[in-house]
């Protein structure tokens, strides 16, 4: 065998060894869970980033408390606005019983 005939033979050996090893390595299952994506929070529930998006959010929860902005708020933290907006929106928030006057009812009554 000359030279040129190992090289050719080598470099053949080496492609169907490759070519065997991804069929191989394809065939094989998969023995982690599949991926699962969650459900999307809804927009509702998303707290205003910016210090002009709290104000507008807070201004309007205030609005529907029927209240104002307090008076020196401009002076507040974009950290204090942001808990005063979630405290007043939890505040409006409806109770239980609003939702659902037979809530507290127990169940073999």
């Amino acid at each position: 065998m000359t030279r040129r005939q190992v090289w050719v033979t080598a470099v053949a050996a080496l492609a169907v060894g490759g070519a065997l090893g991804f069929a191989v390595a394809v065939a094989q299952e998969d023995d982690t869970p599949p991926v699962t994506v969650g459900a999307p929070r809804p927009a509702e529930s998303r707290v205003p980033a910016t210090r002009a998006e709290l104000v507008e959010a807070w201004t309007a929860e205030l609005e529907q408390a029927g209240k104002e902005l307090p008076e020196g708020w401009e002076v507040l933290t974009t950290d204090e606005i942001r808990g005063r907006y979630l405290h007043q929106r939890m505040v409006n928030a409806p109770a239980a019983e609003d939702i659902d006057p037979d809530m507290g009812r127990r169940v073999h009554e």
